[in-house]
């Protein structure tokens, strides 16, 4: 089944998801915007749910398989356009019903990352009136994505939620937090303090604190803003998932490099900061990346 997902979600540069071929998430995503120019680039450091089937009755007749019966996840999606007739328009509760009819009947693949993920959705504090998956959920919006394209599940997790060998860093003075590969230090950039480490499978994962852009934040000025700073790697680049909110921005990245690396990042905004979160690999190699991105915290306004 060829589905079309795109998540909202959220930054690899500090800046939630568009997949093609990925089965469908709650929420459609903004519209990608990709780039063609190649400006200067600017020095930073580097199981499903249960499905039941009932067996054929005996008969004379050569036997078939019944119908098989999967457990109804629309009825979760409507559950969330309910929560939004109260604080958004009647046009975006009819988006938000029309969006779920893709949901009848169930998928019947990759079920439980779409019931999980929905079920983020319904529930989610940050739901919004746009039609585009909560930031808090990106991540599992991210799995439906994963799962269509045949990927292995998520690692196991250690004690704290965070994959074996990932730590979760705090810098007080620049006000975030995030999670990251262990050993990761942090230098003096061009523009800001920048720390990086190298994973053990070759991902370069890299959380840049820099100037705010003059320009307010939207698709466009962070295009350009990745122009600057990825040089002909931003040939490719595309965005998608723009959050904005009170006191804070979003938006994820994608970008492959001629050199045949590839960046996959986030752009986070806060009042006083923009954050650039990237993880660099050869392409088609980066690592996991959803607790780099989804874990990242604000702990200044």
């Amino acid at each position: 089944m060829a589905w079309r997902h795109c998540f909202a979600v959220g930054l690899s540069v500090g800046l939630g998801v568009a997949c093609a071929g990925a089965p469908p998430s709650a929420e459609a995503p903004s519209a990608p915007a990709s780039a063609s120019a190649s400006p200067p680039a600017l020095a930073v450091a580097p199981s499903a749910a249960p499905v039941e089937s009932t067996p054929p009755a005996p008969s004379a007749a050569p036997s078939t398989a019944a119908p098989v019966k999967v457990a109804p996840v629309a009825p979760i999606c409507m559950a969330k356009c309910d929560k939004l007739v109260a604080k958004c328009g009647k046009t975006a509760v009819d988006t938000c019903k029309l969006n779920c009819s893709k949901y009848e009947p169930p998928p019947s693949e990759c079920l439980e990352q779409v019931r999980t993920a929905l079920e983020c959705a319904r529930d989610a504090k940050d739901l919004t009136c746009a039609n585009v998956a909560p930031e808090s959920c990106s991540g599992k919006f991210r799995e439906i994505a994963k799962c269509s394209a045949g990927e292995a599940p998520a690692p196991a997790t250690g004690p704290k939620g965070l994959p074996e060998g990932w730590e979760k860093v705090s810098d007080a003075a620049n006000g975030f937090s995030i999670a990251m590969p262990s050993g990761s230090a942090e230098k003096a950039g061009p523009e800001g303090p920048v720390r990086s480490v190298t994973a053990a499978d070759g991902t370069l994962y890299t959380v840049s604190v820099l100037p705010l852009l003059k320009e307010k934040p939207s698709e466009k000025s962070l295009l350009h803003f990745l122009m600057k700073v990825q040089g002909r790697c931003s040939d490719k680049v595309k965005l998608d998932g723009f959050v904005e909110k009170e006191g804070r921005s979003s938006i994820h990245y994608t970008a492959h490099c001629p050199d045949k690396t590839d960046w996959n990042g986030m752009i986070y905004i806060s009042a006083r900061n923009l954050f650039l979160l990237s993880a660099q690999a050869p392409a088609g190699k980066i690592g996991l990346t959803e607790p780099f991105f989804y874990e990242f915290e604000l702990t200044k306004p």
